[in-house]
């Protein structure tokens, strides 16, 4: 069975995380929701590489994650 990551995430979380994202980068709930979970590998990798960063679903993820996808989206399309 597959595991939902943002399963464990407290539901006002999730929601705080998910609107953040969709204002961020201008997609759609569940883009926006598909792009949350298929970042929690890559956080896992930084916090297993000398806690680079908090853990995955973390107050500093969900302030830091709309924003660095921001910077990608302006970076990627000047």
């Amino acid at each position: 069975m597959h595991r939902d990551p943002l399963e464990d995430m407290p539901a006002e979380s999730r929601k705080e995380l998910t609107a953040a994202v969709c204002a961020a980068i201008d997609v759609d709930t569940a883009t926006a929701e598909d792009i949350i979970r298929s970042t929690e590998p890559f956080w896992d990798a930084m916090e297993r590489a000398g806690g680079l960063v908090d853990a995955w679903g973390g107050g500093e993820f969900c302030h830091v994650l709309p924003r660095v996808l921001s910077f990608i989206q302006t970076t990627a399309n000047p």
